[in-house]
């Protein structure tokens, strides 16, 4: 089994699914859990946004794309959004792709940080996960990463983190802290995040620690 796995970069398009997470949005999208496209060619989507999510009401009830949501927030710190609506055409194709090609992607997708995604796509050989690359629309921008074996299920490292160390792991990898050479400091995370570096140095070795003892395991 290989998979493939790939960034796709922000489209400035004028849909919701993009003005939410244009530069000037006050929301970070974290992660999608699941999607599925249903048979009237809209999207189920369930997924985790960083913000205030009172703020999102809005402008998913005045949107006519988009069906139905809910929300379930934590404070100012994000929560969970299950949003039913019309994706952007591109959007559509994309999904669509296992229909065409034996491919599925991989969950949950994860954030890039800066507004993308970082996708994983599963396929029987290299050359089936080619072709279905070759027709991701234009419009998505896609940036290949990594292209290889594909880990067994013990395999998924992150998902021993919990969502918090996923969050400091998330803005290390942002601001370069695991570069050769190092472009970040303890002080540089703690001040993006608003926490104290001793608290950020205590979860970048949990982080690690289970990192490790996950890849050896």
């Amino acid at each position: 089994m290989r998979a493939v796995t790939f960034t796709l970069g922000q489209s400035n398009g004028s849909h919701i699914a993009y003005r939410m997470f244009d530069a000037d949005s006050e929301f970070e999208r974290e992660r999608i859990y699941h999607l599925n496209v249903l048979e009237d060619e809209t999207v189920v989507l369930l997924g985790r946004l960083r913000g205030d999510l009172e703020r999102a009401k809005p402008l998913l009830e005045k949107n006519e794309d988009v069906l139905g949501y809910s929300i379930s927030s934590q404070e100012n710190s994000g929560g969970l959004v299950y949003a039913h609506a019309r994706p952007p055409p591109e959007v559509k194709r994309f999904l669509e792709l296992p229909r065409s090609y034996e491919v599925f992607f991989d969950f949950p997708i994860e954030s890039t940080g800066d507004g993308g995604l970082r996708v994983v796509m599963v396929g029987e050989t290299n050359g089936v996960l080619q072709e279905a690359l070759a027709d991701v629309p234009a419009e998505l921008d896609v940036t290949v990463e990594r292209i290889g074996a594909y880990p067994e299920a013990g395999g998924n490292v992150v998902a021993l983190l919990t969502d918090r160390q996923r969050e400091v792991m998330d803005v290390a990898l942002d601001l370069g802290y695991y570069d050769v050479p190092r472009q970040a400091t303890h002080r540089d995370i703690a001040d993006r995040m608003g926490l104290s570096v001793g608290t950020v140095g205590e979860h970048l070795q949990k982080i690690e620690s289970r990192v490790f003892k996950g890849i050896v395991s």
